[in-house]
This record gives C-alpha cells, sequence and structure tokens, in this order.
C-alpha cells in the first residue's frame, strides 16, 4: 500500500512537467514580407528544420537551401544544387563538405553558418524563378502569391 501511495505521489508530481513539456509552445518560423503582412507560420516544435527552394534566375536551376533552428539559433545546414559553378553559388574550402548529391548535383553538407539576429532577408522570385518555403512535409508556394516582394523568414520564440 505504501510503495502505491509513493508511485501516485511521484507520478503527481511529475505531472506538471509533463503538461509544461507537452503544451509548452515551441519557437515559431515566420515569413513576413517588408510590409509587415504575414505569408506561413509554423510550429518549429517538433521538427527545427526547413528548405527554402528557390530557381537561380540566370542559370535557372533549383536551389535547396536547407536551414535548422538549434540552441536558440537560426543555422544554414546544408544546400544543394545542380551546379556550383554560377554566381552566388559554390564551396568554400573549410566551409561544409562538398559531395556529390547522387543526382549529377552537388550537396555542400555540415555547413551551419549562423543566420544574424534569426533572420533571413530574400526577395520572392518570380513565375521565372520561383521560390517555395518546405516545413514537415507541407510547401507554400511564395511566388504564387507574392512575387518579386521582400520578405524574411525569422524564427520567434514564444
Amino acid at each position: 500500500m505504501v510503495g502505491t501511495v509513493l508511485l501516485f505521489v511521484a507520478m503527481v508530481g511529475s505531472l506538471p512537467m509533463a503538461y509544461d513539456v507537452l503544451l509548452r509552445p515551441g519557437p515559431e518560423l515566420v515569413v513576413i514580407t517588408d510590409a509587415g503582412e504575414e505569408l506561413v507560420r509554423v510550429s518549429l516544435k517538433t521538427d527545427p528544420t526547413w528548405e527554402y527552394v528557390w530557381t537561380h534566375s540566370v542559370a535557372q536551376v533549383r536551389v535547396r537551401d536547407v536551414f535548422a533552428y538549434r540552441d536558440g539559433t537560426m543555422l544554414l545546414t546544408d544546400q544543394l544544387t545542380p551546379l556550383i559553378d554560377i554566381a552566388g553559388l559554390g564551396h568554400t574550402p573549410g566551409r561544409g563538405d562538398l559531395r556529390d548529391d547522387g543526382d549529377g548535383g552537388y550537396w555542400i553538407a555540415d555547413l551551419d553558418v549562423p543566420i544574424a539576429g534569426n533572420v533571413h532577408r530574400f526577395i520572392i522570385g518570380t513565375e521565372r524563378a520561383p521560390t517555395t518555403l518546405v516545413h514537415a512535409g507541407r510547401s507554400f508556394e511564395l511566388t504564387a502569391t507574392h512575387p518579386g516582394v521582400h520578405a524574411r523568414i525569422e524564427v520567434i520564440e514564444p
């Protein structure tokens, strides 16, 4: 009987902690235009990674920038691209690991570049060079509604 009571007390005592961990809001990824319009808001609590997928306007190649939110910091972790010898793309020795992506392109892995202030500024591409945000299997086609608009991706802590 004493053992049952002690077990019950231990379980009840741990409920507030379990409740707090399960229901406490986590960080959120938000895409906001420079005019202040919110385009996307997703929780990073269970999946702290996302992709910013864009098309290079000159070379017309699709690039995938992979980000993560770790220990309070937004990081560019990887980049996948079919070409690395065009403006804005490439590998810098000592910054990430250049690998074959298995599909004829390049994978720059383990970049882990911190993004200043946890804010990534960009211009949403036009129909010729579309921009998409991908999180947890969901795609947000930013070009479809806001082509050419200045925006930012940021992580907000509750």
